[in-house]
């Protein structure tokens, strides 16, 4: 998307004519729908007006947001909104089949049946060209890869309905008997295509009551959504730009521009996945919805235990409670539980993406979680460990650990990881370079301090903010969405780039 295009986005009734009416109502695989879009600010503004004529009656109160959920998901993905109907439908039924024939063996059949067909319609989709071109490479011959399309949000919905599907055999949740209200669940727009990742128990309780937002839900809603704004639109899609650039060719470049190309795809990658879930859970809040928090500040963790405990939370906690722990988790000795954790973070790695970088991704995380481990044993009675400077030395270690890992995760090879990482530790004269890159790229250091000090903002503080917000007359509120919209406009002089955890 071109910043014309863009810019024509959030002017939307600009040049109006009957073919963008009509396209209005198509899928366009090069401008797929996103949050961070005028053109979607103008639906749901369409969408909340009528949602106040309907909130009372829930059929109708449903049946209205699953159809806004499904076109949203058509305007992102197109014909594939079939394969996400046909997952609803499957799984809604083999829910109740289990809970029907709970006392036979056909209550496992059920479970192993639905659970296989999910991870094999995904594996399809995202790793057959990865599978495929290991087999060829271990064969020595060429692999030319499929043209398969990665239908957008499919990592996500797959593990959820997955955990529907267990949580129903394990007896935690009573499945829904109501169709709409299970597809509902699914489908429901702010979470569907990049999180977080819904339990069933959390979500399908909040169908039942009478849902209308109260004062301090749009309040909510609106700061979570401005902020998410400011987060990708401004601090992440700016970065990007200099990322992308070091990123694509590291060897043109010094370490010292390497290791700020590492730092600022640090804070885009965060505040890029982040604002899109502020974005969600305030859009949910908008209509009365609560979701989870998926962020808590992750970079402020003083280890890699404490760093998975503050990100992808929806993630993390999934695979604790459907991978780790059925595996055996910590209850069958150190080794084992070692090796569980090694287990888990690999798959963690490969649910990122199809490729070795992601494996080695996660095998380094899990590697650290595991010394992590043993490391708490050998010095749990040690109190000097916990003083303030060694928590600030932490979480100093911890960032940077986290940082150097996001070089595998966002380059394009691994040839291109370890060159970036060679740069950046052999060619980095930080007293040199540091004035001229004051003086040629200001801005780019400028939007990286905002990152890292808004991330670093004491929680007291961020309450005060919202506070704020939430005393302030409407009119200011409007006035400041504005004003964030305006510094959008002005950053937006190249491509606006989707929310990177779309890909997955």
């Amino acid at each position: 998307m071109s910043a014309a295009d863009f810019k024509a986005e959030w002017l939307p009734f600009q040049d109006l004519n009957w073919d963008r009416i009509a396209s209005f109502w198509t899928y366009d695989p090069a401008r797929p729908m996103l949050f961070n879009s005028g053109q979607f600010f103008v639906l749901f503004t369409i969408f909340i007006t009528l949602y106040g004529l309907v909130y009372r009656y829930k059929v109708v109160r449903i049946s209205y947001i699953l159809l806004f959920s499904l076109f949203f998901y058509y305007k992102s993905s197109g014909s594939y909104l079939l394969i996400l109907i046909a997952s609803i439908v499957i799984d809604w039924l083999v829910a109740l089949g289990i809970v029907r024939w709970r006392t036979t063996p056909w209550a496992k059949v059920l479970l192993v049946v639905s659970v296989v067909l999910n991870l094999a319609l995904l594996g399809y989709f995202k790793y057959s060209n990865f599978l495929l071109g290991n087999l060829f490479w271990l064969h020595g011959e060429p692999f030319h890869a499929w043209d398969i399309f990665l239908p957008i949000g499919i990592s996500f919905y797959t593990f959820q309905t997955i955990s529907y599907v267990v949580d129903s055999y394990r007896g935690t949740i009573v499945p829904t008997k109501s169709l709409l209200d299970y597809a509902f669940y699914m489908s429901f727009f702010p979470h569907l295509v990049a999180g977080p990742i819904v339990r069933a128990r959390d979500f399908l309780p909040q169908i039942k009551k009478i849902t209308f937002p109260s004062n301090a839900e749009i309040n909510l809603g609106a700061f979570l959504v401005i902020k998410g704004l400011i987060k990708k639109a401004i601090i992440a899609d700016y970065l990007a730009r200099y990322a992308d650039l070091v990123f694509t060719h590291p060897a043109g470049y010094s370490g010292f521009e390497n290791l700020v190309a590492m730092y600022a795809y640090t804070i885009q990658i965060y505040c890029d996945f982040s604002g899109y879930t502020d974005m969600a859970l305030g859009l949910a809040a908008i209509m009365g919805y609560t979701l989870a928090e998926n962020f808590n500040a992750p970079y402020t963790a003083v280890n890699i235990t404490e760093f998975w405990h503050r990100w992808h939370i929806s993630l993390s906690t999934w695979l604790r409670d459907y991978v780790y722990i059925p595996l055996g988790g910590n209850r069958k000795g150190e080794a084992r539980q070692s090796g569980n954790l090694l287990v888990t973070m690999l798959l963690g790695g490969l649910w990122h993406g199809a490729s070795w970088k992601f494996v080695i991704w996660g095998a380094f995380h899990g590697t650290a979680l595991t010394l992590h481990k043993y490391w708490s044993r050998l010095t749990k009675n040690v109190r000097w460990l916990d003083s303030p400077l060694m928590r600030v030395v932490g979480v100093v270690l911890t960032l940077h650990f986290v940082a150097v890992l996001w070089v595998y995760f966002r380059a394009s090879d691994l040839d291109l990881a370890n060159e970036m990482l060679s740069q950046i530790w052999y060619d980095t004269d930080v007293m040199t370079l540091l004035p001229a890159f004051v003086d040629t790229r200001p801005l780019v250091l400028g939007v990286l301090g905002l990152g890292l000090g808004l991330h670093f903002l004491p929680a007291s503080w961020k309450k005060w903010c919202q506070a704020m917000f939430t005393k302030a007359p409407w009119v200011v509120k409007w006035l400041f969405f504005l004003a964030v919209v305006q510094v959008i406009l002005q950053f937006a002089d190249q491509e606006v780039q989707p929310f990177i955890y779309f890909q997955f």
